[in-house]
């Protein structure tokens, strides 16, 4: 269970006393096997909540806790990163343009899982296919692909240590209809059969709709709304919520 206690993040702005608070003092809980969503128009603060919760940027203020445990504190990184992943808006500046696919995948298996030499291969092999990727990209560089192949490299990387929390930032953006639907889908079906929890932030909300039952909404750099989603749009009750349903 992953846990934010009061977080905040102000950042230096251009005069010498000025503050920019991007993301005020906020407190959510990310219990395990569950779907969350947080949306936001860009600019709301949803990246910097993001970045906080996956460990990457430090929190003003507040506290952040896996499974009881400071995220901070851990002395080896990787045991953090083993629980918690982050997938990027980019995926083509976020893979490595020197490594294969074979080797982008399983990266994150040799630095965080003892695998033998034949299980890694097996695993990778069990990635790609479960992401829909042929296996003779394998052997091609990110710029070979194309951005739906990048975005599916990436959550094969995610995936792959069956981290407990997926945190998803805009990872779907830029994609066509068709395309998004399919990989929401393979999400989807990986989620349930892992058990994992995801986090999905987005600034289209039929996306958090299709994907969510727990629904963050943030504005300005606060959450103004928290819904338990089933079926039914009526659970939105603030008037900034509803107006993102009318888009």
């Amino acid at each position: 269970m992953l846990v934010a206690e009061q977080i905040a993040k102000t950042y230096r702005g251009k005069g010498k006393s000025s503050l920019v608070h991007a993301v005020h003092p906020t407190s959510l809980t990310f219990e395990n096997g569950r779907r969350y969503a947080l949306v936001g128009e860009s600019g709301s603060g949803k990246t910097t909540l993001a970045r906080m919760l996956s460990g990457i940027t430090r929190p003003s203020s507040g506290r952040i806790t896996l499974d009881g445990q400071d995220v901070f504190s851990f002395r080896d990184r990787r045991e953090l990163y083993k629980k918690v992943q982050l997938v990027f808006q980019d995926a083509g500046s976020s893979l490595n343009p020197q490594m294969t696919v074979y080797d982008l995948i399983a990266e994150p298996l040799r630095n965080l899982l003892s695998l033998s030499g034949k299980a890694e291969h097996e695993k990778v092999a069990m990635l790609m296919e479960r992401m829909r990727l042929p296996p003779e990209l394998g052997r091609r560089k990110p710029r070979e692909l194309s951005g739906g192949q990048q975005k599916r490299v990436s959550f094969a990387r995610a995936i792959g240590i069956a981290p407990a929390l997926i945190i998803l930032d805009e990872a779907i953006s830029g994609l066509d209809v068709i395309i998004r639907k399919e990989i929401l889908e393979l999400l989807s079906d990986f989620q349930e059969d892992s058990g994992c929890s995801f986090l999905l932030i987005t600034h289209d909300i039929d996306v958090a709709l299709f994907m969510a039952d727990t629904i963050f909404v943030m504005k300005d750099g606060t959450i103004i709304e928290r819904v338990n989603y089933s079926g039914s749009t009526d659970c939105f009750k603030h008037e900034y919520s509803r107006r993102l349903l009318c888009k």
